[in-house]
């Protein structure tokens, strides 16, 4: 190929090109920008961005429900399972104890269940309760029953020190190893955060640790 043969420069073409490169690299930009200020503007990196974003909803949406004086919903979302008043009948009605009888094995020699055998079971009894995720959703239910939930939450509860929750706002969210923290003011207040944690691996709400919260200044 000799000089003459080679092709004609495109200028228009090249023009074009470079808008559209522009155009790309400006609405990922915009993009980014929507996503940070979506997730509540966090001091992160972004790749855990999407756990303030789905952490801070579930606050809003937990604080939401106890306001509107709701608790069932409340505590539906606070171990994200809505269903969880189905599930608690489904547990009583059949408990796994009983499956396992009817199986033709004994409860208490679970242990020696192999290992492919007992997740079998455990799955076959979650299709029966309808909860695939029923271990989970037991335990915690078992260790936050909802009627020790309506004694921390309830408006006319003398253990709420909060009395009746009007109003919230996030007002600081950090990762804290695998949780998200979250500083919430109740009421209008400026000091006396309610502190809680959010799970990204099981979307579950829980109180932070004692001794573990977000410095909000003097």
């Amino acid at each position: 190929m000799t000089l003459l043969d080679a092709p004609v420069f495109d200028e228009r073409r090249e023009r074009r090109r470079k808008t559209a490169l522009l155009s790309g690299a400006g609405l990922l930009f915009v993009l980014f920008i929507g996503w940070w200020l979506v997730a509540g503007r966090p001091v992160d990196w972004p790749w855990n961005w999407n756990n303030h974003l789905l952490g801070r909803s579930a606050v809003n949406r937990f604080l939401t429900a106890v306001e509107q004086n709701d608790l069932g919903k409340a505590y539906g979302i606070w171990l994200h399972d809505p269903d969880w008043q189905q599930h608690e009948a489904e547990y009583a009605k059949t408990p796994y104890e009983q499956f396992l009888r009817s199986k033709g094995y004994d409860p208490a020699k679970q242990g020696a269940i192999d290992k492919d055998t007992a997740k079998k079971l455990a799955d076959d009894y979650g299709a029966a309760v309808h909860d695939k995720d029923w271990r989970r959703h037991h335990d915690d239910t078992t260790q936050y029953p909802f009627s020790r939930f309506q004694i921390d939450w309830s408006s006319t509860s003398p253990d709420n020190t909060y009395g009746v929750i009007k109003s919230h706002q996030i007002v600081a969210a950090r990762m804290y190893g695998n949780v998200l923290l979250t500083a919430v003011l109740i009421n209008g207040r400026k000091s006396g955060a309610l502190n809680l944690d959010y799970d990204p691996k099981d979307h579950t709400l829980n109180f932070s640790p004692e001794g573990v919260e977000i410095y909000l200044g003097p």
